[in-house]
């Protein structure tokens, strides 16, 4: 801890519970006792120790004290305890009678967790909620005749930043910023059962058709891309990005959870490199074999957490510049960021980062962001950084959010089958009365991005999915505004229901087109297997977002929603399920 080394060593305070909870984590990606040990027990130069009478913490966060050594401090009424990294914003109130978790305490005290003899346990501490948090606000796509706007043309999203979010905010009863709810996001995050690819094609589209639950007069269209398998293994060329400044301090054990969730994913012919950033960066191991699971343990045990600014534009040119130097034609050459997206130092700005970001994707290197912390997370800077860098966006509050993003999906967020995958639908509008596509609010493309190859967009991975709902009214179309030059009849292929088109590129660049025509029979024989799965997720979307277009969306429909589900659908034993998080919500 720079000056401080010598004379005092970092810890973090956790509980009983909780560490058996990390200990587990850790033996179920496959680490043995050993590594298991050293995992539990360190993390980014502090000793991680288990307090008693300490509370889970739902929020995991758990914030680095320094032990004083002191020697003026030593015998006096505050020997022990000191303020290092605990500002008032962070400091919980204590627990059982317990001094304040922003206070650290000699580890003689650790065990018994108690006010030492002759004093009173401090008193409660306020606890204010600064919210620094940053997001963009997007405008919800509105109900349409196709008339009106022949096409919906938007980009595939693969990200789950949102509804990691939205289901950490209910499992700790916090309120949900509206702003921060990108209704697509919560619908991808369900694995969906999609047919596989055919023949020589990247990916599959699936269509379903059915009712729309919260408006009686409209439907629902359900289509579904499915990316195919990686036909072989890609090897992966990885440099870790980690934010050790002090912004992220608070979310370091969830860190190095994710990172040794990555690793244990990796295996011989890996490689990856460590480089920790805050003022400036510091390479830890360069162009280590991920066979070597001890040499991997200790690589991330030898990151220290050092404070300081974010020099987060910094951070990433290295990493880019390192892979550069290091590239691998046959791998798969990526960056992976762990930040809070907090930067303020060197280019901090979202459209710097965007260019800054555009030009480092033309090295044929992707990126992959993952967000940390609640209050102070800059969401459109790492969404941003994502939609420009050939990338995904994910973020972790806890480690359910870990396995589910980093560990059970690592390979199609890894090896990209398509890249800048543009979707167009257009309906019949002899068909269809209104429409208006659910979420993506702030991925519509125009025409003329939808046909320039050098727009770049969110690709798909392998096996990956991408769902989107369109709620329409049946009816033939009336043109709501009128032109002088342009007329429209809505008149065409009456066998015709709606027409897909799908721009994208595949891996090595080669600009492809796939078109599949839905008939109107095949709108009505079209069996359901996802549908419901699909409009409970936008219809708990509608309502956290207190959308305008929620019709008859609200706790009870989502009640009634989860009643009808099939039962081999309901996760009632997992506590972070889609089917969890909703009922809890609903039950509020």
């Amino acid at each position: 801890m720079g000056l401080f080394k010598k004379e005092s060593k970092a810890f973090y305070n956790i509980s009983p519970e909780q560490y058996s909870e990390m200990k587990k984590f850790y033996e179920k990606l496959g680490y043995d006792e050993k590594q298991v040990k050293a995992l539990c027990e360190n993390c980014f130069g502090a000793k991680i120790v288990k307090q008693k009478n300490l509370g889970y913490n739902e929020d995991w966060e758990f914030y680095r004290r320094i032990e004083s050594f002191n020697d003026s401090m030593r015998g006096g009424p505050m020997a022990g305890m000191a303020f290092f990294g605990a500002p008032l914003a962070k400091m919980a109130q204590p627990t059982g009678g317990c001094p304040a978790p922003g206070m650290a305490m000699s580890e003689t005290v650790l065990e018994d967790c108690c006010a030492p003899e002759g004093l009173a346990a401090p008193m409660p501490m306020p606890v204010p909620e600064f919210n620094t948090a940053q997001t963009h606000t997007a405008k919800e796509i509105e109900e349409t005749s196709p008339l009106d706007k022949p096409q919906m043309i938007f980009s595939a999203n693969v990200n789950t930043a949102s509804w990691s979010y939205i289901r950490n905010r209910i499992m700790i009863n916090k309120n949900i910023d509206r702003d921060f709810v990108r209704i697509e996001e919560i619908v991808n995050s369900y694995p969906y059962k999609l047919k596989k690819p055919k023949n020589d094609d990247l990916f599959s589209i699936s269509i379903e058709h059915g009712k729309c639950p919260w408006s009686k007069s409209d439907e629902l269209l359900f289509v579904g891309l499915k990316g195919k398998k990686a036909e072989k293994k890609v090897h992966q060329n990885l440099a870790f990005l980690v934010d050790v400044s002090g912004s992220m301090e608070d979310r370091w054990i969830l860190v190095q959870m994710s990172l040794m969730a990555i690793i244990s994913k990796l295996g011989r012919g890996d490689v990856i490199s460590i480089i920790a950033y805050s003022d400036n960066t510091v390479t830890v191991v360069k162009q280590l074999e991920c066979s070597n699971i001890d040499k991997c343990v200790k690589a991330v045990l030898d990151i220290d957490g050092i404070g300081g600014c974010t020099n987060g534009s910094q951070g990433l040119n290295d990493a880019y510049d390192y892979l550069a130097e290091n590239y691998d034609k046959d791998a798969n050459n990526r960056v992976f960021i762990f930040t809070d997206g907090d930067f303020n130092f060197g280019i901090t700005g979202e459209g710097g980062l965007s260019e800054f970001i555009k030009k480092k994707r033309e090295t044929g290197i992707y990126l992959s962001v993952v967000g940390y912390g609640m209050n102070n997370f800059k969401d459109d800077k790492m969404e941003a950084l994502a939609k420009n860098g050939n990338g995904n966006y994910t973020m972790v509050t806890n480690p359910a959010d870990i396995f589910d993003n980093l560990w059970e999906k690592l390979i199609s967020n890894l090896v990209t089958v398509a890249k800048d995958v543009k979707i167009s639908v257009e309906l019949n509008p002899y068909y269809v009365k209104k429409y208006r596509l659910i979420g993506y609010d702030s991925r519509v493309l125009t025409q003329k991005e939808f046909n320039d190859t050098e727009k770049a967009v969110d690709g798909i991975g392998s096996e990956h999915n991408v769902a989107a709902l369109i709620q329409f009214s049946k009816g033939t179309s009336e043109k709501t505004y009128s032109t002088r030059y342009v007329t429209a009849k809505s008149e065409g292929n009456k066998d015709e229901f709606a027409f897909i088109e799908i721009h994208y590129k595949t891996p090595e660049g080669v600009n492809q087109v796939l078109t599949r025509t839905i008939g109107i029979n095949e709108l009505s024989t079209a069996e359901n297997k996802n549908l419901d799965k699909a409009a409970l997720l936008a219809a708990f979307g509608l309502c956290v977002k207190d959308s305008e277009y929620k019709g008859d969306a609200d706790k009870k429909l989502l009640k009634t929603m989860l009643a009808e589900l099939p039962e081999d659908s309901k996760d009632k034993e997992n506590k972070t399920s889609h089917y969890s998080i909703i009922k809890k919500y609903a039950s509020e």
